[in-house]
């Protein structure tokens, strides 16, 4: 016995007005897909930021700490958080007769959807500076 649906065509079976909407949900989905990818690469590169934004700002502090200047610490931020990242130094008493220094390195970072607003990720390091002669001075 054969299906009365086997001798009709594709059309018919569909019925009026469906033809084309898989078509229209395959678009709809893949725009759904495209925007779950984006957020995930987004989630992945504000986390490397945030990993070189500690970084930057613990090998600034160690800088700091050893007594090198202003420009060598942003410098060493820099080479870690990348060009763009923003160094803050503080200074404060710490133990032992010691002073602590402390940098904070920010930085902004664009996500991969269109009209998303940046994001600002930070990192701080605190160091105890170091008491004894200068680098590279004779001992």
């Amino acid at each position: 016995m054969r299906s009365r649906w086997a001798e009709r065509p594709a059309a018919a079976v569909a019925g009026p007005g469906q033809r084309g909407s898989v078509t229209a949900e395959l678009a709809v989905g893949l725009v759904g897909a495209v925007v779950a990818v984006a957020l995930v690469l987004s989630v992945g590169l504000v986390a490397v930021a945030q990993v070189r934004a500690v970084a930057g700002a613990a090998a600034a502090a160690r800088a700091a700490a050893r007594g090198e200047g202003a420009d060598g610490v942003a410098a060493a931020a820099r080479a870690v958080a990348g060009p763009d990242a923003a160094v803050r130094t503080s200074t404060g008493s710490g133990g032992a007769g010691g002073g602590l220094v402390r940098v904070v390195v920010r930085r902004d970072v664009a996500l991969l959807l269109p009209g998303a607003p940046r994001l600002a990720v930070a990192g701080t390091a605190t160091a105890l500076v170091e008491t004894g002669p200068a680098p590279g001075a004779a001992a």
